[in-house]
């Protein structure tokens, strides 16, 4: 199997911050999401709103916080109840209810409803794209026989862990928190694969060594395939629309990890990203592409490398800063060195964390 560092070209030679990465991460999905929408035709004014995937990634970010409350600090390996009642209150917004006894999505302690801040922004309750499976399936208390790119999307924010982890660690993770709503039955190899190599590229200061590294550590044999023809036709014929719709002809998970990447090994530089996007936004599911590529690309380069104009227009910018901002605060080391921000053993750095997400 070749490798991607021969793609690997111009790059920012400047230090790129976690914090800057992870906002990049977070911010980049969503941009994909409003620009791959919208099959790249981008209005030169106006709001860019946004999609589900963008809704669906805050909840997740929210609920790992709120799962690191709960757990001192960690997250991977940790039971996924917490997790599974942040979609609740996606669902909730909808105006959707569960059954059977995992739903609740709004606890009470104490007599106090454990909101935390998301359920009360306006623009997280305005219905947004389709997905049926995920209502389904939160609705219902199981899992749907479903191989869709939802849950993929969703979880990309489970990457920002790595550094509390392992990148097995958050692969495990990943599959796990998809199979909540979504049962492909191959234990949701794309999820947990587009984590992992989104955590690489967090870690990594370029995508072709972040692809090249995540390659190395096993791909799993289900989503082998999609692999051998990124690393075959789509590294030796880059930016070809019609290679993009057959790399990635669907709407599964499967076609937007493998058209998300094709994307981002076809435009590696710091300065092609919102070309890369546009791109992106061409595919068959230019959506789910799109949020993809700009998550992993965003997470490489910045999130400075995503344009101003258009970062400052994104519905959802201010949510998606926001929680991003929480994450590094999360998986940063204390000045000690002995402990995360919000371990609900010691005293947050923010006297609002236990409310902003509590531990529920």
């Amino acid at each position: 199997m070749t490798t991607a560092t021969n793609r690997q070209s111009g790059r920012n030679d400047a230090p790129v911050t976690w914090e800057s990465k992870v906002r990049g991460l977070m911010l980049g999905l969503a941009l994909g999401d409003a620009i791959g929408s919208r099959r790249s035709d981008v209005p030169e004014a106006g709001t860019l709103t946004a999609g589900a995937a963008t809704q669906l990634a805050a909840w997740t970010a929210e609920g790992l916080l709120r799962t690191a409350t709960r757990y001192g600090g960690y997250v991977v390996g940790n039971p996924l109840d917490v997790v599974r009642h942040a979609y609740q209150r996606w669902l909730l917004t909808r105006g959707g209810v569960g059954r059977g006894d995992h739903w609740n999505p709004v606890i009470e302690l104490d007599g106090t409803a454990t909101r935390g801040w998301l359920l009360d922004v306006p623009a997280m309750a305005a219905p947004r794209g389709s997905s049926p499976a995920t209502e389904k399936a939160l609705t219902s208390g199981r899992p749907t026989r479903s191989a869709g790119c939802q849950a993929l999307l969703r979880s990309l924010p489970i990457a920002a862990f790595v550094r509390q982890g392992t990148p097995a660690g958050i692969d495990e993770f990943a599959a796990s928190a998809a199979s909540l709503t979504h049962d492909d039955g191959a234990r949701n190899a794309p999820t947990g694969f587009a984590v992992r190599l989104a955590a690489a590229c967090l870690e990594a200061d370029g995508f072709g060594r972040a692809f090249d590294s995540t390659l190395a550590a096993g791909v799993p044999e289900t989503i082998h395939g999609h692999v051998d023809r990124l690393v075959g036709d789509g590294m030796s014929q880059p930016c070809v629309p019609q290679l993009l719709e057959r790399i990635a002809p669907d709407k599964t998970a499967a076609s937007a990890l493998a058209g998300g990447v094709y994307v981002a090994l076809s435009f590696p530089d710091v300065d092609t990203l919102e070309e890369a996007l546009e791109f992106a936004g061409w595919a068959p599911d230019g959506d789910s592409v799109a949020a993809v590529a700009g998550a992993l690309l965003g997470a490489i380069h910045g999130v400075e490398a995503l344009p101003p104009a258009l970062r400052a227009r994104l519905e959802l910018g201010w949510v998606m800063d926001t929680l991003a901002r929480d994450l590094v605060v999360q998986t940063t080391r204390n000045q000690a060195g002995d402990g995360w921000k919000g371990d609900g053993f010691e005293h947050p750095v923010d006297p609002w964390w236990d409310t902003k997400y509590p531990g529920v």
